[in-house]
């Protein structure tokens, strides 16, 4: 592109080294240099991308193209076209025999070809074959201008077809068909014809860009002396120089095959040596391994008196999975809590408020529409003798809805609605003390408050059951722990001990300082726990609830709960009298408390170390 446009400006400006580098040497065409910069503009768009690079690439190969076939057509024809005047006309002069400002056959070839190259790499999907062809043809647009310039280089005073009619090839023109091929080849890339054998890191192409550059060039330098001592000396020197240079041509090429012949063979010795290096490392591995076996055969009567132990290791890792997955549940457990109490807490607590408010003003304003009617009661014999008619309609009216009775009655209801609106304010004030929304963190908190609100929540329950739930809550110091969980600890314990009572059963929950910490108990007169399912009481997923009614999970996450917490549960239990559960709880845990919050609890202890 750049050359195309130094031989405009050498037209423009009559510079004979801009034309042809040499004032003996043909100048390019004007048409050939604007040809140059289409093509090497397209290339240049092609490469940087986009949609309309590849058009603008594609319409100049096309127009560069149709320049070309016109120009092989006017002379294959005869016709003058004048295609070399369509651009830029220049004058009908002569270089030596040659016409001056034409192009060349051999120039309107490699256009056509290049053109071809630029209109591949530009079709948007192209494919592989595609690419090769687009290489190929850089490589013979790049062939054709290096004909050329070997031609000016062996003949500098009379290059290729100069003397005849036929118009050769400039030497600028030459060089950039060189430079445009490279540029097509390149574009098509390394997985195109002809990087494709050159790029990589096999052997053979690292070969072939080792050795290849050397070749082409031994090559050029043989041929150029070959034809310099066939010009300048006699023919039977002739001949003897080229014989001469042939025999060192041949010394020449025999030295590359050695030095390649060197390099792979070298590789290849290489390659073998460590084969056996391998193979002998394998055989010391192989020799190593059948000691290594020898020693673990004598292993083998060792490791069958690990097995009982590895069992036993087993079964504990099962137990931990378990209570892994209880532990899993009660967080979900909680989880679902605390979401539960949140929902009731805000679709309950706003509407509850504004018709608590309501319910105040329909109460006053209520009031004064019971002292209007009472005052309009006192007009009952004016009414009745001036408006009879009104006054039958009003009587008929009062008895129809009993006035009377609504007049008694009406502050009562207004007084039970607002008792009710009460209740439900406190019922949701003790779901979100259970659930302690509020105290989630591990930190100081005042359990009777807690187990009050959750002893409230069960009571529905025990009066379904038409169980008595009472509680003796002495004063206790505040404790460090996680509330909500205790929480769930009593709800737990109360509940069970609710479905152990029959009617009119009695369970009581209390509480009550001891030397390090206080105590919880929840206690009733039930049926008692069976000396047969004691130790397998805090199991998780033991149950003697019927199908579908218990999980059996209650116990063993209270297990870990208090655990966790640096207590203990334990129960007393008389079959057919009741049942007593004790959780003593220290009043600041240990660190470790903290730390099993999310895990599992650690191993449960023999339940003969609690009872």
């Amino acid at each position: 592109m750049m050359g195309g446009v130094a031989v405009l400006a050498g037209w423009a400006t009559g510079d004979p080294v801009l034309l042809g580098l040499r004032a003996n040497y043909i100048p390019m065409a004007p048409n050939t240099a604007l040809a140059f910069i289409v093509l090497g503009s397209g290339l240049v768009a092609v490469v940087s991308g986009g949609r309309w690079g590849r058009r603008f690439a594609a319409l100049g190969a096309v127009l560069v193209g149709m320049i070309g076939v016109l120009r092989l057509g006017e002379y294959a024809s005869g016709d003058g076209l004048a295609v070399d005047h369509w651009f830029i006309p220049v004058p009908g002069e002569r270089f030596g025999l040659a016409p001056l400002g034409k192009m060349s056959l051999a120039t309107a070839s490699a256009f056509v070809v290049a053109s071809a190259a630029v209109l591949i790499l530009a079709w948007p999907r192209r494919r592989v074959l595609l690419g090769h062809m687009a290489g190929a043809c850089g490589v013979a647009a790049a062939m054709t201008g290096l004909i050329f310039v070997f031609g000016y280089i062996f003949s500098p005073n009379s290059p290729l077809l100069y003397g005849t009619e036929s118009i050769p090839m400039a030497l600028n023109t030459a060089l950039c068909f060189v430079g445009l091929g490279v540029g097509i080849a390149a574009a098509a890339g390394p997985t195109a014809f002809p990087l494709l054998r050159l790029s990589g890191p096999s052997i053979r192409a690292r070969l072939l860009r080792t050795f290849l550059p050397l070749v082409m060039g031994t090559v050029g330098v043989v041929a150029w002396i070959t034809h310099l001592v066939t010009t300048t000396v006699g023919a039977s020197s002739a001949a003897l120089s080229s014989a001469a240079l042939a025999a060192v041509a041949i010394a020449l090429f025999a030295a590359i095959c050695e030095r390649i012949a060197g390099r792979v063979g070298g590789r290849i010795e290489g390659a073998e040596l460590e084969l056996q290096q391998a193979h002998d490392l394998l055989e010391a591995k192989v020799d190593e391994r059948t000691r290594e076996l020898s020693r673990a055969n004598a292993d083998l009567a060792k490791a069958l008196r690990d097995t009982q132990l590895a069992h036993e290791s087993l079964q504990r890792a099962h137990l931990e999975l378990k209570q892994a997955q209880s532990r899993m549940l009660q967080q979900a457990k909680l989880a679902s809590l605390g979401q539960t109490a949140a929902g009731v807490a805000h679709e309950i607590n706003n509407p509850l408020a504004f018709v608590t408010n309501n319910l105040v003003v329909l109460k006053r304003e209520v009031h004064g529409l019971h002292d209007i009617i009472l005052l309009y009661q006192q007009a009952e014999q004016t009414s009745a003798e001036y408006q009879a008619a009104l006054y039958t309609k009003i009587s008929d009216l009062a008895e129809e809805v009993d006035l009377t009775y609504v007049l008694e009655n009406l502050d009562g209801l207004l007084e039970r609605s607002r008792v009710g609106l009460l209740r439900i304010q406190k019922i949701v004030a003790d779901l979100r003390d259970f659930a302690h929304l509020e105290e989630a963190d591990f930190k100081e908190a005042d359990l009777n408050s807690g187990i009050s609100a959750t002893v409230r929540l069960m009571q529905n329950l025990a009066n379904d059951r038409r169980v008595t739930l009472e509680t003796n809550l002495l004063a206790i110091p505040r404790t460090t722990c996680f509330p909500a969980k205790i929480n769930l600890v009593v709800q737990s314990l109360v509940s069970n001990a609710i479905d152990a009572c029959q009617p009119g059963g009695r369970v009581v929950v209390e509480t009550c300082p001891i030397h390090d910490g206080i105590e919880i108990g929840v206690s009733d007169n039930g049926c008692g726990i069976a000396d047969a399912i004691r130790d397998r009481l805090f199991d998780p997923f033991f149950t003697t609830k019927p199908v579908g009614e218990g999980t059996g999970l209650g116990l063993a996450i209270s297990y870990g709960i208090i655990k966790d917490h640096g207590g203990t549960i334990d129960f007393e239990s008389s079959p057919g009298k009741g049942t007593r559960f004790r959780v003593r709880l220290p009043f600041t845990p240990h660190c470790e408390a903290v730390f099993h919050q999310d895990g599992p609890s650690e191993a449960q202890e023999p339940m003969s170390r609690m009872v």
